[in-house]
Order: structure tokens, then C-alpha cells, then sequence
């Protein structure tokens, strides 16, 4: 479990009594402890845990350093419990996720004019300590990467069967499953052919088309944690355009991966991809940054993005995706996940980037 000391240690700089928060990930990545509907209040120095009955007696049963509040007990409405729980406990200065509430919700909770005054909305309160893994939260990611691989692997030695672009998700989801995964981490991409061209695809039930590029953008969900993987492969014969910016692309990729290290600024990872497919004529056909932080979200910081003026900080865990996509003949892109290390990337994916060929 992540150290909570760092998260108190924050409230008190912020100069709050305490912070309330609604997002799933965040409470995930506080208690590791999965449900439906729960807060979490947290005060300079006490966590509460605030759940309904459907998960309260195993909240209680795992959480045996937090203090268990059975949300709507003697009958009470759910959002009244609530207000009642943060008068009481919150203290006169509340820190909330004001990008992980509607405002239909903040409105009820707040009725009360002189209680919202209390609160003190913040976005992504935890980004800065949950972008940082600890070495457990590494090694559960390496996990679902190791098992993507295999998924990857079992995928192109069944591709001639699967005939459509569904059937290739089904059999993906199928697999996670069997990996003792608890799902995607997104919906698979799953691009044959002129769709390949199309960076955030929906895999539909077009047929896989062969003499074509076939690109598998996919991820599981393993113990809480997200993997992100791509490749292009080509089915039957290579049209000589895409094999040369398969290439660029794989270029671009191994560039971005010799910058990384810690302390470096974001930008320049970016910057070394798209300098390689500038350079080699593409560079109106890199459409997206370079990539993105992985945990227990899918897109967490931070942004491997041109335009970023963070510092890259150790044991940030992230994909290095490169792409150059060919509106009307097709696209290649390259992801893997690396892990910041003090002096270089540690690269986390051991799928070879080598082009692949199904004949």
C-alpha cells in the first residue's frame, strides 16, 4: 500500500483540516480496496473510510487501520449521512476533487450556504504521488505486462482463424481472463487494413483483410493495474510504403527510449521520437504525443507530450507509442511501457519490436 504519510504530509501544507475524496482511482490507490460507492476522509493525521452496506463488513475486515463509516446507518439518506460525517469530522477547511464530482452531486452535499464555504476544490490532488510507483506498484505493472506479451503471442499464432476484427477482441478479452486479468484496461483497438490509419479506432466487425497491416492496440487489468501494448503487424505481402515507415516508426521508438532518465524534461522523449519522423518526411502523419503515465488509470501523468514542461522523475512508469498513420492505405505504431529509472528507461515490454510478418 502507498505510503499515506505523503498524502496527510500534503493536506497540511495545503493548509487544510482535512480532504475528501470521491474518485475511484484515488481511493483505490489509497486502501486497495475495490467497490461501487465509498469515500475516503482524510485529516491531518485520521483516514475514514465511508462505504454502504453492501461493502461495509469486508471494508472493515480489510481496512484495519482505517475507521469503517457505514454509510446511511439507522436509515438515514445517503447524502445527509454524508454532510453529517463531514461537519463532524472535516474540520472548517475541506479539500475536494472538484474534477471528480458532478455538480448535481456537490450541489446536494453543499445545500447548506455557510458549509460550502468550507470547501476548497482542487484537480488531481494525488497526481504528483501517484505518478511516482513504489517498487510493489512496479511489479504488479510488470506482471500485466509479461502476461499482455503472452496474450500477444497466443494472438499471432491464431490470427489465421480469427476472422474478424472482433473475433481478434474476443479472443484478446478471452485471454485476459484466462491470465487471471479482471478485464481491458480500454477497449482493444483491434485496426485492419485502411483502419490502421485511425488512431483511436472502434474495432467493429469488418473482416481482417490480408496483404494488409493488422494493428493490436490492447491492455489488461491485473490487481488493481493497467498494461498498454501495441503492434502493427502485416498479414501476407507488405506494401513497400509501410514497410519503410515501419521502420521510421521503430526508429522514432528506440530514440525516445535511449532519452529517457530521470530528471530529464518530459518534452525531449517526445521530442527525439518526432524528430526521427520529421526527418524522414512524416512528420504531418504523427498525429498524437508520444505517450502517457500508466497505473491504475489508463492515462495517468504524466503526458510524454512536446508541449509538457514537467521534469521526469524516477520510477515514473509510462508508453512510448510512436506513429505515423496513412489516411486510405494504413499505420504503424510501436508501444511499449518503461519505467524511469536514475539514468535510462527499463524497459518493461519484451514483445520484439522487429516488424512481423504472418504468411
Amino acid at each position: 500500500m502507498p505510503n499515506l504519510d505523503k498524502i496527510h504530509n500534503k493536506i497540511r501544507k495545503e493548509g487544510l483540516d482535512s480532504f475528501f475524496f470521491t474518485g475511484s482511482a484515488d481511493i483505490f490507490y489509497m486502501t486497495y480496496f475495490s467497490s461501487t460507492n465509498a469515500f475516503v476522509l482524510l485529516t491531518d493525521r485520521d483516514r475514514f473510510f465511508i462505504t454502504d452496506g453492501r461493502y461495509y463488513e469486508a471494508a472493515k475486515e480489510k481496512l484495519k487501520d482505517w475507521n469503517v463509516i457505514l454509510l446511511g446507518e439507522n436509515d438515514k439518506k445517503h447524502i445527509d449521512h454524508l454532510k453529517e460525517i463531514l461537519k463532524d469530522l472535516g474540520g472548517k477547511k475541506i479539500g475536494f476533487q472538484e474534477d471528480k464530482v458532478t455538480v448535481s452531486f456537490f450541489k446536494k452535499l453543499t445545500e447548506d450556504r455557510d458549509f460550502r464555504s468550507a470547501f476548497v476544490g482542487y484537480e488531481g490532488f494525488l497526481n504528483d504521488i501517484r505518478m511516482v510507483k513504489t517498487e510493489k506498484e512496479i511489479e504488479i505493472i510488470k506482471e500485466a505486462v509479461k502476461k499482455t506479451d503472452i496474450i500477444f503471442s497466443k494472438i499471432v499464432q491464431e490470427i489465421k482463424d480469427l476472422k474478424t476484427e472482433l473475433d481478434v477482441r474476443r479472443r484478446i478479452i478471452d485471454l485476459i481472463f484466462q491470465m487471471k486479468g479482471t478485464g481491458e484496461s480500454f477497449p482493444s483497438i483491434v485496426a485492419s487494413g485502411e483502419h490502421s490509419a485511425i488512431p483511436h479506432y472502434e474495432t467493429s466487425d469488418h473482416r481482417v483483410k490480408w496483404n494488409s497491416p493488422l494493428l493490436i492496440d490492447m491492455g489488461m487489468r491485473y490487481k488493481g493495474y493497467c498494461s498498454d501494448f501495441t503492434r502493427t503487424l502485416f498479414l501476407g505481402n507488405v506494401d513497400p510504403e509501410l514497410k519503410k515507415v515501419y521502420e521510421i516508426v521503430k526508429e522514432a521508438h528506440l530514440s525516445a527510449v535511449e532519452k529517457v532518465k530521470a530528471g530529464l524534461p518530459v518534452k525531449e522523449i517526445d521530442l527525439a521520437a518526432r524528430d526521427v519522423i520529421q526527418k524522414s518526411g512524416y512528420g504531418d502523419y504523427f498525429i498524437h504525443s508520444t505517450g502517457h503515465g500508466v497505473g491504475i488509470e489508463i492515462h495517468e501523468a504524466p503526458r510524454i507530450s512536446k508541449n509538457s514542461e514537467e521534469i521526469i522523475r524516477e520510477n515514473t512508469v509510462f508508453t512510448i507509442e510512436p506513429g505515423i498513420y496513412l489516411p486510405g492505405k494504413g499505420g504503424v505504431r510501436l508501444e511499449n511501457i518503461v519505467v524511469c529509472r536514475k539514468d535510462k528507461a527499463e524497459v518493461l515490454t519484451t514483445t520484439a519490436l522487429d516488424i512481423l510478418l504472418v504468411q
